[in-house]
Protein backbone atom coordinates (compact mmCIF):
# COMPACT_ATOMS: atom_id res chain seq x y z
CA UNK A 1 0.00 0.00 0.00
CA UNK A 2 1.37 3.38 -1.03
CA UNK A 3 2.00 5.80 1.82
CA UNK A 4 0.56 9.15 0.68
CA UNK A 5 0.80 10.94 4.03
CA UNK A 6 2.80 14.14 3.56
CA UNK A 7 2.82 16.76 6.32
CA UNK A 8 5.63 18.88 4.84
CA UNK A 9 3.35 21.67 3.70
CA UNK A 10 1.21 21.76 6.84
CA UNK A 11 1.15 25.01 8.78
CA UNK A 12 2.09 24.93 12.47
CA UNK A 13 -1.57 25.20 13.40
CA UNK A 14 -2.48 22.29 11.11
CA UNK A 15 0.26 20.14 12.65
CA UNK A 16 -1.06 20.80 16.14
CA UNK A 17 -4.57 20.00 14.97
CA UNK A 18 -3.50 16.44 14.15
CA UNK A 19 -3.60 15.68 17.88
CA UNK A 20 -5.32 18.69 19.47
CA UNK A 21 -8.75 20.32 18.95
CA UNK A 22 -8.65 23.15 16.40
CA UNK A 23 -9.52 25.82 18.98
CA UNK A 24 -6.88 24.56 21.40
CA UNK A 25 -4.22 24.64 18.68
CA UNK A 26 -5.18 28.19 17.73
CA UNK A 27 -5.22 29.34 21.37
CA UNK A 28 -1.80 27.84 22.09
CA UNK A 29 -0.21 29.47 19.05
CA UNK A 30 -1.79 32.80 19.95
CA UNK A 31 -0.37 32.55 23.47
CA UNK A 32 3.05 31.00 22.78
CA UNK A 33 3.75 32.07 19.16
CA UNK A 34 5.17 28.87 17.64
CA UNK A 35 5.23 25.06 17.77
CA UNK A 36 8.88 25.05 18.88
CA UNK A 37 8.09 26.79 22.17
CA UNK A 38 4.87 24.85 22.71
CA UNK A 39 6.56 21.48 22.27
CA UNK A 40 9.75 22.22 24.21
CA UNK A 41 9.30 25.11 26.64
CA UNK A 42 5.70 25.43 27.80
CA UNK A 43 5.32 23.84 31.22
CA UNK A 44 2.77 21.19 32.18
CA UNK A 45 1.03 23.77 34.38
CA UNK A 46 0.79 26.24 31.50
CA UNK A 47 -0.55 23.55 29.17
CA UNK A 48 -3.24 22.66 31.71
CA UNK A 49 -4.69 26.16 31.46
CA UNK A 50 -5.48 25.74 27.75
CA UNK A 51 -9.11 24.93 27.06
CA UNK A 52 -9.90 21.53 25.58
CA UNK A 53 -6.52 19.99 26.26
CA UNK A 54 -7.18 17.65 29.24
CA UNK A 55 -4.89 15.19 31.02
CA UNK A 56 -4.71 12.70 28.13
CA UNK A 57 -3.61 15.30 25.60
CA UNK A 58 -1.11 16.82 28.03
CA UNK A 59 0.41 13.37 28.48
CA UNK A 60 0.60 13.01 24.69
CA UNK A 61 2.41 16.35 24.36
CA UNK A 62 4.86 15.48 27.12
CA UNK A 63 5.49 12.08 25.51
CA UNK A 64 6.38 13.78 22.21
CA UNK A 65 8.68 16.14 24.12
CA UNK A 66 10.46 13.18 25.73
CA UNK A 67 10.82 11.44 22.36
CA UNK A 68 12.49 14.58 20.96
CA UNK A 69 14.86 14.69 23.94
CA UNK A 70 15.85 11.04 23.55
CA UNK A 71 16.44 11.40 19.83
CA UNK A 72 18.78 14.31 20.54
CA UNK A 73 20.65 12.23 23.14
CA UNK A 74 21.02 9.34 20.70
CA UNK A 75 22.47 11.59 18.01
CA UNK A 76 24.90 13.03 20.55
CA UNK A 77 26.14 9.58 21.59
CA UNK A 78 26.82 8.66 17.96
CA UNK A 79 29.38 11.46 17.59
CA UNK A 80 32.75 10.13 18.73
CA UNK A 81 35.25 12.24 16.77
CA UNK A 82 35.28 15.97 16.04
CA UNK A 83 36.11 16.72 12.41
CA UNK A 84 34.92 20.32 12.38
CA UNK A 85 32.49 22.87 13.86
CA UNK A 86 29.44 21.05 12.50
CA UNK A 87 30.17 18.00 14.66
CA UNK A 88 30.39 20.19 17.75
CA UNK A 89 27.14 21.96 16.86
CA UNK A 90 25.38 18.63 16.47
CA UNK A 91 26.83 17.25 19.70
CA UNK A 92 25.59 20.26 21.66
CA UNK A 93 22.30 20.72 19.82
CA UNK A 94 20.46 20.12 23.11
CA UNK A 95 21.62 23.58 24.24
CA UNK A 96 19.27 25.19 21.70
CA UNK A 97 16.39 24.59 24.09
CA UNK A 98 17.98 25.93 27.27
CA UNK A 99 16.46 29.05 28.83
CA UNK A 100 19.73 30.00 30.58
CA UNK A 101 23.21 30.31 29.17
CA UNK A 102 25.44 27.33 29.83
CA UNK A 103 29.13 27.15 29.08
CA UNK A 104 30.62 23.71 28.39
CA UNK A 105 34.12 22.51 27.66
CA UNK A 106 34.58 19.65 25.20
CA UNK A 107 37.70 17.64 26.00
CA UNK A 108 39.56 15.95 23.13
CA UNK A 109 42.46 13.53 22.90
CA UNK A 110 45.32 13.69 20.38
CA UNK A 111 43.14 12.07 17.68
CA UNK A 112 40.28 14.56 18.20
CA UNK A 113 38.17 11.86 19.83
CA UNK A 114 35.78 13.09 22.51
CA UNK A 115 36.89 12.35 26.06
CA UNK A 116 34.05 14.16 27.78
CA UNK A 117 31.82 17.23 27.72
CA UNK A 118 31.69 19.14 30.99
CA UNK A 119 29.44 22.04 32.05
CA UNK A 120 31.50 24.84 33.63
CA UNK A 121 28.97 27.59 34.34
CA UNK A 122 25.22 28.23 34.15
CA UNK A 123 23.99 31.79 33.85
CA UNK A 124 25.04 34.92 31.99
CA UNK A 125 28.42 34.48 30.33
CA UNK A 126 30.83 36.86 31.98
CA UNK A 127 34.58 36.95 31.49
CA UNK A 128 35.07 37.40 35.24
CA UNK A 129 33.05 34.23 35.94
CA UNK A 130 34.49 32.04 33.18
CA UNK A 131 38.01 31.80 34.54
CA UNK A 132 40.80 29.83 32.85
CA UNK A 133 41.34 28.04 36.16
CA UNK A 134 37.92 26.34 36.04
CA UNK A 135 38.16 25.45 32.35
CA UNK A 136 41.74 24.15 32.33
CA UNK A 137 41.45 22.39 35.68
CA UNK A 138 38.95 20.06 34.01
CA UNK A 139 41.20 19.69 30.94
CA UNK A 140 44.21 18.75 33.07
CA UNK A 141 42.22 16.29 35.21
CA UNK A 142 41.11 14.41 32.10
CA UNK A 143 44.51 14.69 30.36
CA UNK A 144 42.95 16.46 27.37
CA UNK A 145 45.16 17.27 24.40
CA UNK A 146 42.91 20.12 23.28
CA UNK A 147 39.59 21.74 24.16
CA UNK A 148 36.63 23.42 22.51
CA UNK A 149 34.32 25.67 24.50
CA UNK A 150 30.62 25.86 23.73
CA UNK A 151 27.84 28.03 25.04
CA UNK A 152 24.28 28.88 24.03
CA UNK A 153 22.39 32.11 23.45
CA UNK A 154 18.82 31.66 24.77
CA UNK A 155 17.70 34.48 22.45
CA UNK A 156 18.36 32.12 19.55
CA UNK A 157 20.76 34.56 17.85
CA UNK A 158 24.28 33.11 17.79
CA UNK A 159 26.04 36.36 16.86
CA UNK A 160 29.14 36.63 19.13
CA UNK A 161 29.07 39.42 21.69
CA UNK A 162 32.14 41.38 22.73
CA UNK A 163 32.06 39.37 25.96
CA UNK A 164 32.14 36.14 23.93
CA UNK A 165 35.17 37.35 21.99
CA UNK A 166 36.92 38.43 25.20
CA UNK A 167 36.38 35.01 26.81
CA UNK A 168 37.67 33.29 23.67
CA UNK A 169 40.83 35.40 23.52
CA UNK A 170 41.57 34.94 27.21
CA UNK A 171 41.17 31.15 27.14
CA UNK A 172 43.14 30.83 23.90
CA UNK A 173 46.07 32.71 25.43
CA UNK A 174 46.15 30.49 28.51
CA UNK A 175 45.79 27.37 26.38
CA UNK A 176 48.87 28.30 24.38
CA UNK A 177 50.88 28.84 27.55
CA UNK A 178 50.02 25.51 29.20
CA UNK A 179 50.01 23.45 26.01
CA UNK A 180 46.29 22.60 25.81
CA UNK A 181 45.11 24.63 22.82
CA UNK A 182 41.62 26.08 22.52
CA UNK A 183 40.57 24.87 19.06
CA UNK A 184 37.32 26.77 18.82
CA UNK A 185 34.46 28.50 20.58
CA UNK A 186 31.03 27.47 19.32
CA UNK A 187 27.86 29.46 20.01
CA UNK A 188 24.60 27.52 19.88
CA UNK A 189 21.34 29.24 18.91
CA UNK A 190 18.03 27.81 17.77
CA UNK A 191 18.13 30.05 14.69
CA UNK A 192 21.61 28.86 13.75
CA UNK A 193 24.92 28.07 15.43
CA UNK A 194 28.36 29.36 14.62
CA UNK A 195 32.05 29.13 15.27
CA UNK A 196 33.87 32.21 16.51
CA UNK A 197 37.15 31.06 14.94
CA UNK A 198 35.47 30.03 11.68
CA UNK A 199 32.59 32.54 11.45
CA UNK A 200 31.45 31.41 8.00
CA UNK A 201 30.43 28.05 9.48
CA UNK A 202 26.87 28.92 10.43
CA UNK A 203 24.22 26.17 10.49
CA UNK A 204 20.59 26.19 11.45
Amino acid sequence: MKDDINLTNFSEEELLQTFLPAKTAADLLREYTNVYDIMLHVSKTQLATASGIGAVRIKRLLAIREIIRRLQMKKQKNIKTIRGPEDVMEYFKFLEDKQQEELWVLLLNTKSNIIKGKCITIGTLDASLVGPREVFHVAVCYMAAAIIIVHNHPSGDSTPSEEDKMVTKRLATVGEIIGIPLLDHIIIGKYGSRSIKQPKKNTG
